[in-house]
């Protein structure tokens, strides 16, 4: 299987079978990703204690890349420090931007979108679900710096 097989297998799994995918009433952070140009609309919902993400999850109507890289940060999120989020944000971009880059052993699962960068205009797509967290972790992010 080549990288490019592995790569639409992986989103195919996620966006059939999205992980942390519904309603989180309890949130305790929300922030929402839009991107008018194709129609994604996603909301994240997190629960935090303590500075710690406990809980994730995402709901709304997304295109496969969006719903997998969403599908794989809700995963990657729980139990995380919200200090690491910034961080992890900057590592993903960075494997997006590299196609020959070494997996960072921080994003874990979400090495597996690195074949996405190779497709400018779906970088954004993988990029919303990590905004909207980052939206939503506002606060708490401007508290840790």
């Amino acid at each position: 299987m080549t990288l490019d097989q592995l790569y639409q297998q992986r989103i195919l799994e996620h966006n059939q079978h999205p992980q942390h995918f519904g309603p989180l009433p309890s949130a305790t952070h929300r922030g929402r990703g839009i991107d008018a140009l194709c129609g994604d609309d996603i909301e994240v919902a997190l629960v935090v204690e303590a500075g710690k993400v406990v809980e994730a999850k995402f709901s709304g109507e997304a295109c496969a890349v969006t719903k997998a890289s969403a599908s794989m940060l809700m995963t990657w999120l729980i139990g995380r420090p919200v200090t690491e989020v910034a961080m992890a944000y900057g590592a993903f971009q960075q494997l997006l931007a590299n196609p020959q880059a070494p997996a960072n052993e921080l994003l874990g699962e979400l090495n597996d979108l690195q074949p996405v960068g190779a497709f400018p205009a779906r970088r954004g797509n993988a990029f919303l679900p990590w905004q909207a967290t980052l939206e939503a972790l506002g606060p708490e992010l401007s508290q840790s710096t």
